[in-house]
């Protein structure tokens, strides 16, 4: 037993290791974004068979989903502006629920069609977890272009809640395909009203708790360490009590980053929490593009599909379903609503990039050792892992890189303002 401990505690060392230098070499010697780079390092271990072995580090699907979702969510909403997001809610709404919906119909009605996943159940499980979109690259890119306020805050409210409905329908689903639980579409239409409901609800709760707590404390590390409890308590009560833990993370970290940074905390407290976060966020993100790219190493010998085939259907079900969602709907809230400059709905395609969500759903997908025989995931689960990384690898990657050239093909950039010189 302690022999097995020591050789997992190595094990993450390295890894941690293997994340700072791809940290390095991303920012010093390639210029590249991070998440693109950590893309490019997930698909170099699958390809050159490097590493240890997954189970050799002790993690298992449920501790990937209980410990990495969390911190990585609560970062998220601990930064997005409520007003704005507010100002925006009714576009954001349209394309996180319904268009998450419809994408997910979408892809997996496409790779259930074409791409040779013969399970609809499962083709759809693909659908729910490859449509949540990931803004971090786009958004500093954003930063770097000066692009307007409210364009990102459109891509930024639209990702931190379309990570939380993809995450509820993939919940939903994979109960049918893992559990067996029979799927309906009015139970499912239901179960997704009051998971999401009842997280929204225990999250707003335990953040408003949370801050009044935080209004009695004046230190920096207790006003941390409690938005760490926060961040993964609530987490983990929506889960027990069969809420979304996401919804209800989501909500948590919304009510702290706009009410408690701005009446309870110090500016010592929002950088440590801020900075503690960021750490996190990055190690949590290196470790899931690290061990997706270790799942990948066994894949090519136990697929059982043509692979070329799944993955060219699957990348273009994600830009169809994205461009069906983007096109359709933006149009549609032109009609009814404020007018928005048309150029916007390119990049809301366009930009809909794939990261660490999907990512650490395809890791949650259980091994043929912990499932029946005759479960579908025993056949098609390498070939989601490999359909999934392949979304997300074209996605940074080529998304990702070309997503400057479009912000000036639009005229979507804004000069720098420069400094007033201030009177001698």
């Amino acid at each position: 037993m302690g022999e097995a401990i020591e050789h997992a505690v190595g094990i993450y060392i390295g890894l941690l290791l293997l994340a700072c230098v791809v940290g390095i070499v991303a920012k010093h010697v390639t210029q590249l974004p991070y998440t693109i780079f950590l893309t490019l390092v997930g698909l170099g271990i699958g390809v050159l068979h490097w590493g240890p072995d997954v189970e050799n580090t002790g993690l298992s699907t449920e501790l990937i989903f209980f410990v990495f979702l969390p911190p990585l969510l609560f970062q998220g909403a601990l930064h997005m502006e409520l007003n704005r997001l507010l100002t925006h809610l009714a576009p954001i709404a349209c394309f996180a629920i319904p268009g998450v919906v419809v994408s997910t119909l979408l892809v997996g009605g496409l790779v259930w069609w074409q791409g040779g996943i013969a399970s609809l159940l499962v083709a759809m499980l693909f659908g729910a977890l490859i449509s949540p979109t990931d803004p971090v690259s786009v958004l500093a890119l954003f930063k770097q272009a000066n692009v307007p306020e409210d364009l990102k805050t459109l891509v930024e409210g639209e990702s931190l809640f379309n990570d939380a409905t993809g995450v509820v329908l993939f919940s939903i689903i994979f109960e049918a395909v893992v559990r067996g639980h029979e799927l309906s579409f009015g139970g499912a239409v239901l179960d997704f009203v009051r998971v999401s409901a009842g997280g929204l609800l225990l999250g707003a709760a335990l953040g408003l708790i949370a801050f009044a707590i935080m209004r009695r404390i004046e230190d920096h590390l207790l006003e941390n360490a409690l938005c760490v409890v926060l961040a993964y308590g609530a987490f983990w009560v929506a889960e027990v009590l069969h809420l979304s833990g996401v919804i209800a993370t989501v909500m948590a970290g919304l009510l702290i980053g706009n009410y408690g940074r701005r009446l309870t905390m110090g500016e010592k407290t929002r950088h440590t929490i801020e900075s503690f976060f960021e750490s996190v966020e990055f190690l949590l993100n290196s470790f899931l593009f690290i061990l997706i790219g270790l799942e990948l190493r066994e894949i090519p010998g136990s697929i059982g599909l043509d692979p070329w085939r799944l993955l060219v259907v699957a990348i273009i079900a994600m830009l169809a379903g994205r461009a069906v969602v983007s096109y359709s709907f933006y149009w549609a809230l032109n009609q009814v609503g404020r007018r928005r400059p048309k150029s916007w709905k390119h990049v809301l395609f366009w930009g809909g990039l794939r990261g660490s969500i999907p990512i650490a759903l395809l890791l949650h997908l259980p091994t043929a050792s912990t499932l029946s025989p005759d479960n579908p995931l025993v056949q098609f689960r390498p070939a989601l892992l490999m359909a999934g990384f392949g979304c997300v690898f074209f996605s940074l990657v080529v998304q990702g890189l070309t997503m400057a050239p479009l912000l000036r093909k639009l005229r979507l950039t804004e000069p720098e303002p420069e400094p007033v010189d201030q009177p001698a």
